[in-house]
């Protein structure tokens, strides 16, 4: 007989499915497990009816134990429920095969059922209230799979609700689940209803999950019995103790009941840890949990911290292998040939000293072109091998920036030959031999609960931005790693939430390389464009009919078009209209004046506005030039077939020279030979802006032939875009994005506030209902739910629902509305956007504000044009479309009318069109045709030389006629006497410069004749460079990042100046870094600074 089978009296369906997983423990633990899932999920229903507890249609089943965490049953209840949903969930999802965890399953269940049953009825016959284990079966049990499990949940629905029903109705005419106090309490006791124990089982599936087996008692010792704990003859009993294969303790955790703050288990933890130091000659590291939440303190090594799973034993034999071997990371030595740069080594060691101070996050800005991958590998291997991370995760948003920071010329593959990499794709999910793991944010998102928390030491995030906070952050979250982020945007331009993200202040990340000090750096470290400023009439004012020429007329009106009609903006152009003529200019002007590598265009990228655009450029341009056989361009966009293999080739081939792009080159490819940027389209993001140009900055020796450098590179703007940025240097700024589903439920919170302020009972109950299912719906595995699931919880109390005060809804806004973007709406989005057009018309109409409510029914109606009526979808609301294209379709409008289009229309709003009516294709003669250079902005230091400083330099090279002489004057070698008294010789009669007037312009003393020589020849700018770059890479592993950084001022300051005053070295912006100069900044190395740059020295009069 099952040990269910005293359900039948009441529950025979729950009855049966406790039969049926009792059959397949011994011959299917998966399929029990499923069954009881299946049993966990029924009877919580009828256990919130007897509580009299409503839960939304689309609450899971683990809202609904944390609402009994709410109630005051017995806590182990809950407790119970959630052992069964884990387990589970294992099942449903993983093909768990495990005996005992399903006869845990089927024994939480029955003590649940046994509990609930006398609390129903007040039936005590069932007692003695025993689970007794099922023998095997001897008949063979059908096979029970995943599948099956859904299509019977789907099978018993209705009798489900109906037995749910009946508890309601039981519950009204009793006096509900209440028995007598002493009844109750021989139950909970004999049925062993233990808080504590329920509470050590749930931790126990967490530590298993870890790897941690519960039943070895080698590695898991429970209830560890300690002896003088804090004072003598006084015992210590530690909850867990987890050791590893050599008989240390490597862990102590400390749990609490689950209603408890973890943290207040944390110093009973450490008591324990000092304990466990004492008796075995190792600290563990402490993990203090309620069952829900766990925090790990490494105390002798960093702080305390909130985490979401427990170690296994190999993260924590790795932790304590980096206790005993790692070094100092401010004493690496960085590979100087993987990032030998002075910026590039600065930055490491910022990130270096932050790490070694105790954080755990960083963010490295450097313009496009600088160097990130390359400074982050280095970074990575100086982690590597100072013994500070053994397994590295590079991060980036697009396959082919993972694939090429694994495997391209820069790439980890090339400096880190010896390390095994691995490129992430799902598939292989089960791979833990790597070092480096390479993914994109899409597919980690679906994979990184696969990975133990302490897997990874570090994690890369390639171009870090909003997204990342937006999309992934999960991913950030769940790993207990150190992590840096990347990025090319501007520090202007990078938003609040992503300097959060990495532990940063606003404006200030951990270390920041512009591209204007790129430019002005001696040398360049990046190219600089020209600009040809491109356009026509057309790219300048748009296609009007109205603008046009007679000619221009007569064409369109050839071409059979209502004049009328052709009226077009600028921004409309690629987008409803088109005209090849101009862009045959575009091409035309490409090739005409474009820089050529060779006998061809060199490697150009054009920026078009649409995938159409890009396709009418590609077809024209064959068109125009067919003798390249269609070889010279590529397509290169979102949709297009082998774009990968496309990319490669464009990147390493002759052919194709012309990459033809929407979006997807904007940032990140790495290309040094391109030489051409065609801005075919507008662009009002600086950021964008920024990322485009970055595309041709990176410098490539040799292009044209053996010391034949990259000089420059041109940016044909066809859509006057520099002009833009020069009256609006920031560009478009735009407000942070909050995503649809954010957007709705704030929207329906002001409704809410509206509808109560006019005693709207009825539609206040909709509008709660809705909001209730927002917040029911919030992913209970997502991290950020995690950690405000306090908050959630305290939200859903019916008390505060059923008051709905001011505060409580301004708190729904404020606290609950910004957790709302983590609930997955792709699939729904276009559904949701409807929502918010419907609730913002609503919103103006109660409001009575009829500007505004004019606009959005306005921008409604565009998007209900775009609808395609006539596909089957639309058969039966066709004439309501139709009639809501018409002023006259939004008159008499009421809440009931306008919900009733929202729930008719929401579903189809996903079957639009991408524009409104046809696109046109013209072809009419384009006029004013522009084509001139103009000012790019930045230029490098010491091209606009005033002119009397080019006279003296002239007349000086001229006079002296020595270039030896002056080679070494400018490199800062020391001159003989023979040499010196040359120099001197010069300044005679038939010289128009004395030596006073020379003195006297630049501020250097008349004895000092070198000094002054040097003020107009200048510092030879490589030499100088090397000298510094050498001195760095001699001593960076005993500097920090300061003297670094001091040292690329110094070395700036002698090249700007052409030498430099020892005195200036004592005043700003020396000072700005310690109180006492470079004096204070280098210490003991401060004379070895001085001995670098005297040979610059210049004596200035004082």
């Amino acid at each position: 007989m099952s040990n269910f089978t005293f359900l039948n009296k009441k529950w025979p369906n729950i009855a049966k499915l406790g039969n049926q997983a009792e059959k397949y423990l011994h011959s299917d633990s998966n399929a029990s497990m499923l069954k009881m899932r299946m049993f966990g999920e029924q009877i919580i229903d009828y256990l919130l009816a007897a509580l009299k507890i409503e839960v939304d249609r689309f609450a899971t089943q683990d809202d609904k134990i944390k609402r009994l965490r709410n109630t005051k049953i017995n806590q182990s209840i809950p407790d119970l429920f959630d052992i069964v949903r884990r387990y589970g969930n294992k099942a449903n999802h993983e093909g768990y095969e495990n005996k005992k965890d399903a006869l845990d399953c089927l024994v939480s269940m029955y003590k649940i059922s046994a509990w609930f049953y006398i609390l129903v009825t007040k039936d005590t016959s069932i007692k003695p209230l025993t689970y007794k284990v099922p023998k095997p079966t001897v008949t063979k049990v059908p096979v029970y799979n995943i599948e099956d499990y859904s299509k019977e949940k789907e099978e018993i629905k209705e009798e489900h609700i109906m037995e749910v029903n009946s508890v309601k109705e039981e519950i009204k005419t009793s006096t509900g689940i209440k028995i007598d106090d002493k009844v109750e309490k021989e139950v909970e006791e004999t049925l062993n209803l233990n808080e504590a124990e329920t509470r050590k089982k749930l931790i126990d599936i967490m530590l298993n999950d870890a790897g941690w087996d519960i039943n070895n008692k080698e590695l898991v010792k429970l209830e560890l019995p300690l002896e003088n704990h804090k004072e003598a003859d006084k015992k210590g009993y530690a909850d867990y103790v987890l050791f590893n294969n050599k008989g240390k303790p490597v862990a102590v955790v400390e749990a609490k009941k689950t209603s408890v703050d973890p943290v207040i288990g944390r110093q009973q933890a450490v008591e324990y840890a000092n304990t466990i130091e004492r008796d075995y000659g190792v600290r563990p590291i402490v993990f203090y949990t309620n069952g829900y939440e766990i925090y790990m303190w490494d105390d002798k090594f960093s702080q305390p911290r909130q985490i979401w799973g427990f170690y296994t034993l190999e993260d924590l034999d790795e932790l304590f292998f980096k206790h005993k071997y790692k070094q100092d990371l401010n004493k690496v030595q960085i590979d100087k040939d993987i990032a030998g740069r002075p910026y590039q080594i600065e930055g490491i060691k910022r990130v270096y000293e932050k790490y070694s101070n105790g954080y755990r996050k960083a963010l490295l800005v450097m313009a496009t072109g600088t160097g990130k991958t390359r400074t982050v590998i280095a970074l990575t291997k100086g982690m590597m091998e100072a013994n500070c991370a053994k397994r590295v995760l590079f991060l980036a948003d697009r396959d082919e920036l993972v694939k090429q920071a694994k495997e391209d010329k820069n790439s980890f593959k090339t400096f880190m030959p010896e390390q095994i990499s691995c490129r992430f794709t799902g598939k292989n999910s089960d791979n833990r031999e790597a070092t480096l793991y390479f993914s994109t944010y899409q597919t980690m998102i679906n994979y990184y609960s696969k990975f133990s928390v302490g897997f990874f030491d570090l994690i890369i995030c390639d171009e870090s931005h909003r997204s990342i906070y937006k999309t992934y952050r999960d991913i950030l979250e769940y790993f207990d790693s150190h992590i840096i982020g990347l990025t090319a945007t501007p520090v202007d331009f990078i938003e609040r939430n992503t300097f959060d993200l990495f532990n940063c202040d606003t404006e200030d990340p951990t270390f920041n390389f512009s591209v204007d000090e790129a430019w002005s750096h001696i040398p360049p470290y990046l190219i600089e464009p020209r600009v040809i400023d491109s356009t026509t009439d057309f790219l300048r004012k748009g296609i009007k009919y109205s603008q046009m020429t007679e000619e221009q007329r007569r064409q369109v009106d050839e071409e059979g078009y209502d004049g009328n009609e052709i009226e077009f903006s600028k921004d409309a152009l690629e987008k409803k209209i088109t005209n090849k003529d101009t862009n045959k200019f575009i091409l035309k002007t490409l090739m005409d004046n474009g820089i050529k590598v060779g006998d061809y265009l060199g490697k150009t990228i054009i920026f078009a506005k649409t995938k159409g655009h890009a396709n009418l450029l590609d077809s024209l341009f064959n068109e125009m030039y067919p003798q390249y056989k269609g070889k010279m361009t590529a397509l290169i966009y979102s949709g297009i077939k082998d774009k990968d293999i496309l990319i490669e080739k464009f990147k390493t081939e002759e052919f194709p020279r012309i990459a033809i792009s929407v979006d997807l080159l904007d940032t990140g490819i790495d290309v040094p030979e391109i030489v051409n940027l065609v801005f075919a389209k507008p662009i009002y993001s600086k950021v964008k802006f920024w990322q485009m140009i970055g595309r041709g900055t990176r410098r490539c020796d040799n292009l044209f032939g053996d010391g034949l450098d990259k000089q420059e590179f041109a940016i044909f703007d066809c859509y006057k875009n520099f002009e833009f940025f020069e009256m609006n240097p920031k560009g478009f700024v735009p407000k942070p994005q909050k995503t649809s589903m954010q957007v709705r439920f704030e929207l329906m919170c002001k409704l809410l506030e509206i509808y109560k302020s006019k005693r709207q009972a009825n539609i206040c109950d909709e509008f709660i209902g809705k909001l209730k299912r927002d917040i029911l719906d919030l992913p209970s595995e997502s991290i950020e739910i995690k950690k405000n699931r306090k908050r959630i919880e305290q939200v859903k109390k019916e008390e505060y629902w059923s008051h709905l005060s001011e505060d409580f809804i301004k708190k729904l806004k404020l606290e609950i509305a910004p957790l709302i973007q983590w609930i997955e709406s792709k699939e729904n989005s276009d559904a949701i956007a409807f929502d918010n057009s419907i609730y913002r018309i609503l919103q103006s109409f109660e409001n009575d504000d009829k500007d505004s409510m004019v606009k959005v029914i306005n921008d409604t109606m565009e998007k209900l044009a775009r609808l395609k009526l006539n596909i089957n979808q639309f058969d039966g609301k066709r004439e309501l479309v139709k009639s809501l294209l018409e002023p006259s379709g939004w008159e008499n409008l009421s809440y009931e009318k306008l919900e009733k289009i929202r729930i008719d229309l929401k579903d189809l709003m996903k079957h639009k069109g991408s524009t409104i009516g046809p696109f046109i294709v013209m072809d009419i003669k384009d006029t004013s045709g522009v084509i001139k250079e103009i000012s790019a902005g930045s230029v490098l230091y010491g091209a606009n030389m005033e002119p009397y400083e080019k006279r003296v330099k002239t007349a000086i090279e001229d006079k002296l006629k020595d270039q030896i002489l002056i080679h070494k004057i400018r490199k800062g070698e020391k001159l003989s006497e023979t040499e010196i008294e040359g120099i001197y010789s010069i300044f005679g009669e038939d010289f128009v410069y004395s030596i006073d007037e020379l003195s006297s312009k630049t501020n250097i003393d008349k004895e000092d004749i070198v000094g002054i020589i040097r003020k107009f020849v200048g510092v030879d700018e490589i030499e100088l460079n090397k000298m510094f770059e050498e001195f760095i890479q001699k001593h960076h592993n005993k500097m920090n990042a300061t003297q670094i950084k001091t040292l690329e001022i110094i070395k700036n300051d002698v090249g700007k100046n052409k030498g430099i005053s020892f005195a200036a070295l004592f005043g700003p912006p020396y000072t700005s870094f310690n109180p006492n100069g470079v004096d204070g900044i280098f210490g003991r190395m401060a004379d070895e600074v001085f001995d670098l740059i005297a040979p610059f020295k210049a004596i200035y009069i004082s």
